[in-house]
């Protein structure tokens, strides 16, 4: 089964944990990681930036995925959070249970 993982920086973990919880809460998401404490070096306005940040990693479909980015934006501190979708193979059991629970 074809799901979607995300790929969304955050600021600071009480925004990673708001992001995560409401779009799991709202079945957006039906699971959501946090990893806390990467390094993202960018380019921002001209200049080179690096800040600590929380990846999350979101695990939706493609019903639902334009849903959650719009709960993210209206979320998220950042002018242009990270949205990155990427298509990924689930075993039929995880499948399975990803779709029973954004359905319930």
């Amino acid at each position: 089964m074809t799901i979607k993982l995300v790929l969304c920086t955050t600021p600071d973990e009480k925004t990673a944990q708001l992001i995560a919880s409401t779009l799991v809460k709202d079945r957006l998401a039906a699971c959501v990681n946090i990893i806390k404490g990467i390094e993202s070096i960018y380019e921002w306005q001209g200049k080179i930036e690096t800040d600590t940040e929380c990846q999350l990693i979101i695990k939706t479909n493609t019903h639902l995925v334009l849903q959650a980015f719009d709960k993210v934006c209206e979320l998220h501190p950042y002018d242009v959070p990270e949205w990155l979708e990427l298509n990924a193979e689930a075993s039929s059991t995880y499948g399975q249970w990803l779709k029973t629970t954004l359905q319930q």
